[in-house]
């Protein structure tokens, strides 16, 4: 791009009237996915909100073939067991997992599903690099994250405590009687259950560790069972133990995690937090209070149902206006991918821009996860700019191509060029004034396939395409 206007993207879009409508269906499929497409906002027209939201909250309904394919011929080691991976190397491993999920964020049909999958990886966070991680965490995405992100909460959270990437990146592996480690204990309780202001003490973190220790895998020399979990009774305080005035009986065992599982995952402060993690992901920054504890209630109804908690977000009838939020790279990459239809033949190419913007998948080492909130992301602008300029002008052509003609027919007019990027970036709702000022770059007829390009690069560095 040869100059950009002075357009500010650190602010949610300006919403003129009959323009980016916080309820339309257009809101709503941006909301739910990691990106509008004119498919996308055509199916949500034709089947009503209702049955769309129930549509994406069956996944495994939905045809999916692209990926599936993709997935069978490229990636499908990443269905074999812990054992079967330590024949890879370690940047192999990582490479992959990382693509797989690049890839079905930017093509996968079932797209609620894989952006529920995003958000609970970064609740239940490990570094994918940390010692032998890779190949545990290929497991941990496929049978923890994937496997519950729309089921129970409390699967969720046992399946996360018997994984063995989790044991290994929280040190639970060397949690045993006698010399406990209160890691796990404590990001159990301040990450992934009741918060850090949940009425916890340090005395329930400490019962909370003897509880789970024992509580290991076996290591990568160990044949056909290599990296996986792994009980060592030998190893386990058994103890009584109280745990939030819960009595634990001596001599349970294994028993005694199970037991701590069922109580954080029934304690009110484990409702309210989930209850604003999932508000956070599909409403806004700031959820009321009234909102968090009308889906705290949800959460306590149904079990923890996460679906339903979902849902109930989701309907217009009993929530206020969703706020704008500001697209993660991750996000914002796989939605110019999708408004363009590229059939992204190397995702590996998009980790370089992903990592510039500091989010490539698996690799945020803290154990809270990579952040959801305006103030991480809003200095990443260059990158994003950067990259909507190199995508548009075919930096990326033999890994992400896409045809100008096959998006804006031939020899299309300024007018007509400026409405079809309406409709397929916004779905009709882009702000008149990004309106006008691609008009006013774009210029007089005829319009060049450079020009071309440059518009459609602007129309992704604008500030409403940033925020979603």
């Amino acid at each position: 791009m040869t100059a950009m206007p002075n357009m500010i993207a650190g602010k949610p879009p300006s919403e003129p009237p009959g323009e980016f409508n916080p309820l339309s269906t257009a809101a709503l499929v941006r909301r739910v996915t990691f990106g509008l497409t004119p498919s996308e906002l055509t199916l949500a027209n034709a089947l009503g909100r209702e049955a769309y939201i129930e549509r994406h909250l069956n996944p495994q309904s939905i045809p999916d073939p692209t990926v599936q394919s993709r997935l069978a011929s490229q990636y499908s080691w990443l269905s074999l067991p812990a054992p079967q991976l330590t024949g890879f190397a370690a940047d192999q491993l990582i490479n992959r997992l990382v693509d797989a999920r690049i890839l079905r964020a930017a093509l996968s049909e079932r797209q609620l599903f894989e952006r529920v999958v995003d958000m609970w990886t970064d609740h239940f966070n490990i570094f994918i690099q940390n010692g032998p991680e890779p190949v545990m965490k290929v497991v941990d995405d496929r049978e923890v994250i994937r496997a519950h992100a729309l089921g129970r909460f409390h699967d969720l959270l046992l399946a996360s405590a018997y994984s063995p990437a989790m044991i290994h990146s929280l040190d639970n592996v060397s949690n045993q009687f006698g010399t406990p480690n209160e890691n796990y204990a404590r990001e159990l309780l301040e990450l992934h259950t009741m918060g850090a202001n949940g009425g916890y003490t340090q005395h329930d973190v400490r019962e909370i560790a003897r509880c789970f220790t024992g509580w290991a895998y076996y290591g990568g020399f160990s044949g056909d069972i290599s990296y996986t979990f792994f009980y060592n009774p030998g190893s386990h305080d058994n103890g009584q133990k109280i745990v939030l005035g819960n009595i634990i009986p001596a001599n349970l065992g294994i028993e005694d995690g199970h037991r701590v599982v069922q109580i954080l995952a029934g304690h009110p402060s484990t409702a309210r937090h989930i209850a604003r993690k999932l508000l956070v992901e599909f409403w806004g920054y700031d959820p009321p209070a009234r909102l968090i504890g009308d889906i705290a209630r949800v959460y306590t109804r149904t079990g923890g149902d996460i679906r339903a908690m979902i849902r109930a977000i989701l309907d217009p009838s009993i929530w206020p206006s969703p706020t704008p939020k500001f697209k993660r790279p991750l996000h914002l990459v796989a939605s110019i991918l999708r408004a363009v239809g590229t059939l992204l033949v190397n995702a590996g190419a998009m980790r370089e821009p992903l990592a510039a913007a500091g989010h490539l998948p698996f690799h945020w080492a803290p154990p809270n996860g990579y952040p959801d909130r305006l103030s991480a992301w809003a200095g990443s602008l260059l990158v994003r700019w950067n990259f909507a300029s190199d995508l548009t002008s075919g930096v990326y052509n033999t890994s992400a191509s896409f045809l100008p003609t096959a998006l804006f027919g031939l020899d299309p007019s300024p007018q007509s060029i400026v409405q079809t990027m309406n409709q397929m970036l916004h779905g009709g709702e882009m702000p008149a004034p990004e309106r006008a000022a691609l008009l006013q770059w774009i210029g007089p007829s005829p319009v060049s396939e450079t020009r071309l390009r440059e518009a459609l690069g602007l129309a992704f560095s604008m500030p409403s395409f940033q925020w979603y």
